[in-house]
Protein backbone atom coordinates (compact mmCIF):
# COMPACT_ATOMS: atom_id res chain seq x y z
CA UNK A 1 0.00 0.00 0.00
CA UNK A 2 2.70 2.63 1.18
CA UNK A 3 4.74 1.42 -2.08
CA UNK A 4 1.46 2.54 -3.92
CA UNK A 5 0.76 5.55 -2.35
CA UNK A 6 4.23 6.53 -2.94
CA UNK A 7 4.30 5.56 -6.74
CA UNK A 8 1.42 7.97 -6.89
CA UNK A 9 2.68 10.70 -5.79
CA UNK A 10 6.11 10.46 -7.45
CA UNK A 11 3.57 10.31 -11.00
CA UNK A 12 2.39 13.74 -9.21
CA UNK A 13 5.27 15.27 -9.13
CA UNK A 14 6.39 13.84 -12.58
CA UNK A 15 2.75 15.52 -13.93
CA UNK A 16 3.62 19.13 -12.16
CA UNK A 17 7.29 19.03 -13.79
CA UNK A 18 6.25 18.47 -16.93
CA UNK A 19 3.88 21.55 -16.78
CA UNK A 20 6.39 23.66 -15.44
CA UNK A 21 6.81 27.07 -17.64
CA UNK A 22 8.25 29.75 -16.88
CA UNK A 23 6.06 33.11 -18.30
CA UNK A 24 8.01 36.10 -19.62
CA UNK A 25 6.18 39.54 -19.59
CA UNK A 26 7.25 42.15 -21.42
CA UNK A 27 6.56 46.35 -20.89
CA UNK A 28 4.04 45.94 -23.81
CA UNK A 29 1.84 43.30 -22.52
CA UNK A 30 2.87 40.29 -24.57
CA UNK A 31 4.06 36.89 -23.06
CA UNK A 32 6.67 34.26 -23.81
CA UNK A 33 6.43 31.13 -22.55
CA UNK A 34 9.63 29.93 -21.14
CA UNK A 35 10.89 26.65 -20.34
CA UNK A 36 13.07 28.16 -17.04
CA UNK A 37 13.75 31.25 -15.62
CA UNK A 38 15.40 33.65 -17.61
CA UNK A 39 19.41 34.77 -17.32
CA UNK A 40 20.38 37.95 -17.79
CA UNK A 41 23.85 37.83 -20.07
CA UNK A 42 24.96 41.62 -20.00
CA UNK A 43 22.06 44.10 -21.42
CA UNK A 44 19.70 41.34 -22.28
CA UNK A 45 17.51 38.77 -20.52
CA UNK A 46 18.28 35.09 -22.35
CA UNK A 47 15.83 31.80 -22.42
CA UNK A 48 14.50 29.10 -24.20
CA UNK A 49 11.08 28.66 -25.17
CA UNK A 50 9.01 26.22 -24.54
CA UNK A 51 9.29 25.52 -28.56
CA UNK A 52 13.17 25.19 -27.72
CA UNK A 53 14.15 28.57 -29.52
CA UNK A 54 16.96 30.37 -27.57
CA UNK A 55 15.84 33.74 -27.19
CA UNK A 56 17.28 36.90 -26.25
CA UNK A 57 15.46 40.16 -25.29
CA UNK A 58 16.66 43.61 -24.08
CA UNK A 59 16.00 43.59 -20.01
CA UNK A 60 14.68 47.17 -20.43
CA UNK A 61 11.55 45.72 -22.74
CA UNK A 62 11.18 43.23 -19.65
CA UNK A 63 8.49 43.90 -17.15
CA UNK A 64 10.18 41.91 -14.60
CA UNK A 65 7.70 43.34 -11.48
CA UNK A 66 4.55 41.42 -13.44
CA UNK A 67 6.93 38.60 -14.22
CA UNK A 68 8.07 37.75 -10.90
CA UNK A 69 4.50 38.34 -9.53
CA UNK A 70 2.87 35.66 -12.09
CA UNK A 71 5.20 33.19 -11.89
CA UNK A 72 5.32 33.36 -7.99
CA UNK A 73 1.11 32.68 -8.05
CA UNK A 74 2.25 29.00 -9.41
CA UNK A 75 1.88 28.68 -13.07
CA UNK A 76 -0.91 26.03 -14.44
CA UNK A 77 -3.17 25.65 -11.65
CA UNK A 78 -6.61 27.57 -11.29
CA UNK A 79 -6.32 30.21 -8.84
CA UNK A 80 -9.01 30.76 -6.26
CA UNK A 81 -11.11 33.71 -6.82
CA UNK A 82 -11.26 34.64 -3.02
CA UNK A 83 -13.00 38.27 -4.09
CA UNK A 84 -15.97 36.08 -5.53
CA UNK A 85 -15.99 33.89 -2.73
CA UNK A 86 -15.84 30.78 -4.98
CA UNK A 87 -16.23 27.51 -3.71
CA UNK A 88 -13.94 25.33 -5.95
CA UNK A 89 -11.37 26.18 -8.61
CA UNK A 90 -12.93 26.35 -12.40
CA UNK A 91 -13.13 23.38 -13.93
CA UNK A 92 -9.79 21.35 -15.11
CA UNK A 93 -9.64 20.96 -19.12
CA UNK A 94 -10.70 17.76 -20.43
CA UNK A 95 -9.56 16.62 -24.07
CA UNK A 96 -11.85 17.45 -26.64
CA UNK A 97 -12.23 15.89 -30.02
CA UNK A 98 -10.89 17.85 -33.34
CA UNK A 99 -12.27 20.33 -35.01
CA UNK A 100 -12.56 20.44 -38.59
CA UNK A 101 -11.67 23.69 -40.44
CA UNK A 102 -11.14 25.56 -37.30
CA UNK A 103 -9.62 28.72 -38.55
CA UNK A 104 -9.79 27.96 -42.09
CA UNK A 105 -13.96 28.62 -41.79
CA UNK A 106 -15.04 30.60 -45.04
CA UNK A 107 -16.72 33.80 -45.11
CA UNK A 108 -20.20 33.67 -44.56
CA UNK A 109 -20.34 30.36 -43.42
CA UNK A 110 -21.34 31.52 -40.06
CA UNK A 111 -23.78 34.64 -41.40
CA UNK A 112 -27.21 34.58 -40.32
CA UNK A 113 -30.25 36.28 -42.04
CA UNK A 114 -32.84 38.57 -40.95
CA UNK A 115 -33.60 39.74 -37.16
CA UNK A 116 -30.44 37.46 -36.35
CA UNK A 117 -27.74 38.62 -38.36
CA UNK A 118 -24.81 39.44 -35.95
CA UNK A 119 -22.76 42.67 -35.98
CA UNK A 120 -19.22 42.21 -37.77
CA UNK A 121 -16.48 43.72 -35.35
CA UNK A 122 -15.42 47.18 -36.10
CA UNK A 123 -11.49 47.81 -36.67
CA UNK A 124 -11.89 48.56 -32.86
CA UNK A 125 -11.48 45.22 -31.99
CA UNK A 126 -7.67 44.88 -30.79
CA UNK A 127 -5.78 45.55 -27.76
CA UNK A 128 -5.40 48.98 -25.95
CA UNK A 129 -3.36 50.39 -23.76
CA UNK A 130 -6.47 51.35 -21.44
CA UNK A 131 -7.01 48.76 -19.21
CA UNK A 132 -10.03 46.79 -18.45
CA UNK A 133 -12.04 48.89 -16.08
CA UNK A 134 -12.38 46.23 -13.10
CA UNK A 135 -9.06 45.06 -12.39
CA UNK A 136 -10.18 41.98 -10.26
CA UNK A 137 -12.61 40.78 -13.08
CA UNK A 138 -9.90 41.47 -15.38
CA UNK A 139 -7.66 39.16 -13.21
CA UNK A 140 -10.41 36.36 -12.89
CA UNK A 141 -10.13 36.16 -17.02
CA UNK A 142 -6.54 36.00 -16.39
CA UNK A 143 -6.64 33.11 -13.82
CA UNK A 144 -9.60 31.43 -15.79
CA UNK A 145 -6.99 31.39 -18.86
CA UNK A 146 -4.02 30.05 -17.59
CA UNK A 147 -6.02 27.07 -15.29
CA UNK A 148 -6.40 25.88 -18.97
CA UNK A 149 -2.44 25.95 -19.80
CA UNK A 150 -3.33 29.29 -21.76
CA UNK A 151 -0.05 31.92 -21.27
CA UNK A 152 0.11 33.47 -24.28
CA UNK A 153 -2.50 36.59 -23.71
CA UNK A 154 -2.96 39.88 -23.02
CA UNK A 155 -5.91 41.93 -22.20
CA UNK A 156 -6.88 45.47 -22.05
CA UNK A 157 -10.46 47.93 -22.20
CA UNK A 158 -12.48 46.67 -25.27
CA UNK A 159 -14.45 48.65 -28.12
CA UNK A 160 -16.53 50.22 -24.75
CA UNK A 161 -15.61 50.87 -20.92
CA UNK A 162 -17.71 47.77 -20.26
CA UNK A 163 -16.47 45.37 -22.64
CA UNK A 164 -13.50 43.34 -21.86
CA UNK A 165 -10.88 42.36 -24.63
CA UNK A 166 -8.73 39.47 -24.88
CA UNK A 167 -6.69 38.55 -27.22
CA UNK A 168 -4.68 34.98 -27.36
CA UNK A 169 -2.49 33.34 -29.33
CA UNK A 170 -3.68 29.52 -29.52
CA UNK A 171 -1.43 26.72 -31.35
CA UNK A 172 -4.20 24.80 -33.48
CA UNK A 173 -7.18 23.43 -32.74
CA UNK A 174 -7.09 21.93 -29.46
CA UNK A 175 -6.00 25.16 -27.78
CA UNK A 176 -8.67 27.11 -29.63
CA UNK A 177 -11.06 25.35 -28.07
CA UNK A 178 -9.34 25.66 -24.67
CA UNK A 179 -9.65 28.83 -25.51
CA UNK A 180 -13.51 29.16 -25.81
CA UNK A 181 -13.95 26.54 -22.87
CA UNK A 182 -11.33 28.93 -20.62
CA UNK A 183 -13.84 32.32 -21.12
CA UNK A 184 -17.06 31.06 -21.11
CA UNK A 185 -16.62 29.09 -17.83
CA UNK A 186 -14.82 32.05 -15.94
CA UNK A 187 -17.91 34.07 -17.22
CA UNK A 188 -20.44 32.05 -16.18
CA UNK A 189 -18.22 31.93 -12.98
CA UNK A 190 -18.51 35.52 -12.23
CA UNK A 191 -22.40 35.12 -13.58
CA UNK A 192 -22.73 32.93 -10.01
CA UNK A 193 -20.55 34.76 -7.90
CA UNK A 194 -20.44 38.42 -9.10
CA UNK A 195 -23.43 39.39 -11.43
CA UNK A 196 -23.18 43.06 -10.35
CA UNK A 197 -19.45 43.36 -11.80
CA UNK A 198 -19.76 41.50 -15.55
CA UNK A 199 -18.62 42.76 -18.28
CA UNK A 200 -21.53 43.67 -20.80
CA UNK A 201 -19.29 41.78 -23.36
CA UNK A 202 -16.22 40.10 -23.90
CA UNK A 203 -14.47 40.60 -27.09
CA UNK A 204 -12.34 37.48 -27.92
CA UNK A 205 -9.42 37.64 -30.55
CA UNK A 206 -7.37 34.29 -31.29
CA UNK A 207 -4.09 34.61 -33.09
CA UNK A 208 -2.30 31.47 -34.56
CA UNK A 209 1.35 31.14 -34.32
CA UNK A 210 2.27 33.46 -37.37
CA UNK A 211 0.21 36.15 -35.73
CA UNK A 212 -2.87 35.84 -38.34
CA UNK A 213 -6.96 36.01 -36.59
CA UNK A 214 -7.87 32.26 -36.22
CA UNK A 215 -11.50 33.76 -34.37
CA UNK A 216 -12.95 37.00 -33.44
CA UNK A 217 -16.37 36.99 -31.03
CA UNK A 218 -17.85 39.13 -28.66
CA UNK A 219 -19.39 37.28 -26.44
CA UNK A 220 -22.38 37.65 -23.83
CA UNK A 221 -22.94 36.15 -20.13
CA UNK A 222 -26.13 34.16 -22.24
CA UNK A 223 -23.62 33.30 -24.97
CA UNK A 224 -21.57 31.57 -22.43
CA UNK A 225 -23.88 29.65 -20.42
CA UNK A 226 -24.81 28.29 -24.27
CA UNK A 227 -21.16 26.06 -24.16
CA UNK A 228 -20.87 25.69 -20.15
CA UNK A 229 -24.39 24.52 -20.02
CA UNK A 230 -23.28 21.98 -22.71
CA UNK A 231 -26.11 22.59 -25.24
CA UNK A 232 -24.28 22.93 -27.97
CA UNK A 233 -20.70 21.69 -28.67
CA UNK A 234 -17.23 23.76 -28.81
CA UNK A 235 -17.21 23.38 -32.68
CA UNK A 236 -20.89 24.19 -33.22
CA UNK A 237 -20.87 26.86 -30.73
CA UNK A 238 -17.33 28.46 -32.67
CA UNK A 239 -19.38 28.43 -36.09
CA UNK A 240 -22.58 29.81 -34.64
CA UNK A 241 -20.35 32.80 -32.79
CA UNK A 242 -17.41 33.30 -34.88
CA UNK A 243 -17.25 36.95 -36.43
CA UNK A 244 -13.81 37.39 -37.92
Amino acid sequence: MKKAVLFGVILLLAAQQALAVYVVILRNGARVVAKEKYKVQGPNAVFVTKNGTFTSIPLDQLDVETTDKVNGMGLGDAQLLEWVDAKKLLPTPTPTPPVAALGRIKAGVAAKEGAAARPTPTPGVMFREARYRDSKVDLAFQQGLESYHLYLYRTSEGTKPAYLFIEIQVNGQPETIKALQAVTATYQLLVQKAPDRLPERVELQMLNEAGKEAGVFRLSADDAAELVSGKVTPESFYVQHVIF
